[in-house]
């Protein structure tokens, strides 16, 4: 088990310095920023690569979508990238948008709270896993959610959540979380 995590951690981190080297320099004010973003980019790719959804819910590419606003460059870096042998397909959408051919849904905090229930409503109990970094999703019916705690970003998982959707989290990943809800 510590040797999984350790090689998890070792992928993250390879996957983290590759997202990098692909982006856009970015002025020293926005660093700190855009970092966070470029760590949630990694989460969000892990998570692609870490989850099963039913067979029939899959297409030709596993597609990542995001709310339009605000923009959200570094999910670029992962677009076209293979997870689970598929490329990786990123789309913004607009709340009433369909979510049809979504396998995640990535919603940030800058969404507010109510405009993020309302998401959570469009795809409730569709094979979609929903992941925000906003305080208290996971109470909001999340499936998972980043933090950052000033010095690392972290995730907590409300397995219920994720089983009500007809998904399934790999034990490596379950392993590495910080809390997971519902065991």
């Amino acid at each position: 088990m510590k040797r999984i995590k350790i090689v998890l951690r070792a992928l993250l981190f390879y996957l983290l310095v590759s997202i990098t080297s692909f982006g856009p320099t970015t002025p020293a004010m926005a660093a700190s920023a855009a970092s966070e973003q470029t760590l949630i980019a990694a989460f969000l790719f892990n998570f692609l690569k870490f989850t099963e959804w039913p067979e029939n819910s899959l297409g030709a590419e596993l597609t990542l979508c995001t709310s339009k606003h605000p923009a959200f460059e570094e999910l670029n870096a992962i677009g076209g990238r293979p997870a689970q042998g598929k490329p990786v397909k990123i789309k913004r959408l607009q709340l009433g948008d369909s979510t049809q051919d979504c396998q995640l849904l990535y919603l940030p905090q800058e969404e507010g709270a109510e405009r993020i229930r309302d998401w959570l409503k469009t795809v409730n109990t569709k094979p979609v896993l929903v992941v925000s970094n906003i305080n208290g999703f996971l109470d909001m019916g999340g499936m998972l959610v980043l933090n950052n705690d000033g010095k690392n970003l972290h995730f907590s998982v409300n397995l219920d959540m994720v089983r009500q959707s007809s998904l399934k989290l790999s034990a490596q990943l379950l392993q590495i979380a910080r809390e997971v809800r519902g065991r």
